[in-house]
């Protein structure tokens, strides 16, 4: 049996774990170092934001989670997709937690993500054709999947349906497609941040603790002096 694995939460302590993995290695993987500590700079000032700066809180943790998966495409000499980046990471996150603290935290929070998969506003799915008669059904359908989804494993598959319905909300909120404060999403962007907040110092763990090597992507925009 898997012994529990403890997440820590607290910006500090996740920072100090982290410069310790840096100094043990020499500061020498610098694409995983600059990712890590441009996430946790966005971690930090996500928690610090008193709960009723709900968009701020959950758009500063999506950018502590971006900060993770974004990649620049050789090919294209600009960022990749966010879609296919974001899918690759989710992948090999998945790959790189030989505890399963990832598929714990999201069974943990089963209700929480039952939710978010069957709130038909922040599925692209919905989008494509609002009016049609069918299109909350369609969009609310990897809810009622979630239960044999999670007896088979398909954890990276509930993961990037969960992200995936995340990223939506990110894009309404970011490209000014909801008011500020807007009554109408208060429930959705609460069940999105306090999923958010669970998941992201899980990420941070598996990234720090197993990702400590060369084999990430090439950064975005890397710092120039």
């Amino acid at each position: 049996m898997t012994a529990k694995i403890e997440i820590v939460r607290d910006p500090v302590a996740i920072k100090s774990r982290f410069k310790a993995i840096c100094k043990s290695t020499d500061n020498a993987h610098q694409n995983w170092q600059i990712r890590v500590h441009r996430a946790l700079s966005w971690y930090k000032r996500a928690v610090e934001f008193p709960p009723e700066h709900a968009e701020a809180r959950f758009l500063y943790l999506w950018i502590a989670f971006n900060s993770l998966y974004s990649r620049w495409d050789p090919q294209k000499n600009a960022p990749a997709h966010d879609h296919d980046a974001r899918s690759d990471f989710v992948r090999r996150l998945v790959d790189a937690d030989p505890n399963g603290v990832l598929p714990a935290a999201l069974n943990q929070h089963r209700p929480l993500v039952k939710k978010i998969l069957g709130n038909a506003f922040i599925s692209p799915i919905f989008w494509r054709n609002p009016h049609n008669s069918k299109a909350h059904g369609h969009a609310t359908e990897d809810a009622n999947y979630l239960e044999k989804n999670y007896r088979e494993h398909n954890h990276l598959k509930l993961l990037g349906q969960t992200f995936d319905r995340l990223y939506v909300l990110r894009g309404q909120i970011v490209h000014g497609a909801s008011s500020g404060g807007s009554s109408l999403n208060r429930t959705t962007l609460r069940h999105c941040q306090v999923l958010l907040e669970q998941v992201m110092p899980v990420v941070l763990h598996v990234a720090i603790e197993h990702g400590c090597h060369d084999d990430w992507p090439e950064l975005c925009y890397p710092p120039v002096r």
